[in-house]
């Protein structure tokens, strides 16, 4: 960037730039999740510095987003109590950047996250393209075997982290389940699951006014085959999880048998 010792100098007197330690540098614009643990000799990796990457992120409760994961190198000083290290045998830092690569970050992330946790992240990139899944699945064939039966199949057509969610836990029950299910006169539905159709909100993909119009006009051209939609929001998958599982199956104990009947009708027509 042009920058000499001179002129850091003269722009860490004036205020311009903030050393934030040895060898780094932040203008006003440095996020302090990334200055914290430079500060301390540690940087950031696994879901924080996914994040920063760009990937949807799985809810997380205040104290957990209060505490910050980062890599720690072998001998350097204690983490604060704010901060979750990821140990390593290294003495050094393996990348030359303040954050961890995403591959890097998700290498973390598998070992660190439980397996639905680790599923989103990696889901995620393959979605939002930011990994192909031949990288992805090279990253989980990389990784403990433990690990791997953690996370366990993955899938690139989840929307969200959210639908990953509700996927991962209808297959664990039994279900068989199909995403981005196309629906004459409605477009694609996100899944199909024991007679039931279910949309599902990943917190920022059914807002709106706009997207609020567009769901009903959906659900009335569903509707016109006789099909149900389910619609979740990330409140029932996330805060209420227990008894969205509960409405859930309920649902499809009611109505299950009736959709698949449909549902085998308009296949053979």
């Amino acid at each position: 960037m042009g920058y000499t010792d001179a002129r850091l100098g003269r722009d860490v007197r004036s205020g311009r730039l903030l050393r934030v330690a040895p060898g780094w540098y932040g203008n006003a614009r440095a996020t302090p999740r990334v200055t914290r643990p430079l500060a301390v000799g540690h940087r950031l990796t696994c879901i924080d510095a996914a994040e920063l990457h760009g990937l949807w992120i799985p809810y997380r409760d205040e104290e957990e987003r209060r505490t910050l994961h980062v890599y720690r190198p072998s001998g350097s000083a204690a983490s604060p109590r704010t901060m979750l290290a990821h140990p390593s045998r290294s003495r050094s830092w393996p990348e030359s950047d303040a954050v961890a690569s995403l591959p890097l970050a998700l290498e973390h992330a598998m070992r660190c996250q439980d397996g639905e946790r680790a599923a989103i992240l990696l889901e995620s990139a393959m979605t939002r393209r930011l990994m192909t899944p031949t990288e992805v699945q090279q990253l989980v064939d990389s990784a403990p075997a433990a690990v791997r039966s953690r996370i366990g199949s993955l899938s690139s057509a989840s929307d969200s982290g959210s639908e990953t969610r509700v996927v991962r836990w209808l297959r664990r029950r039994g279900f068989e389940v199909e995403q981005q299910v196309f629906v004459d006169g409605a477009g694609y539905v996100d899944l199909y699951a024991g007679g039931l159709l279910l949309e599902i909100d990943g917190q920022d993909g059914h807002s709106g006014p706009d997207a609020f119009g567009k769901d009903r006009r959906r659900d009335l051209r569903t509707g016109r085959h006789g099909l149900q939609i389910l619609r979740l929001s990330y409140e029932q998958v996330w805060r209420g999880w227990s008894d969205t599982q509960d409405a859930v199956l309920e649902t499809i104990a009611q109505v299950g048998a009736f959709g698949r009947r449909k549902v085998e009708r308009l296949l053979a027509s």
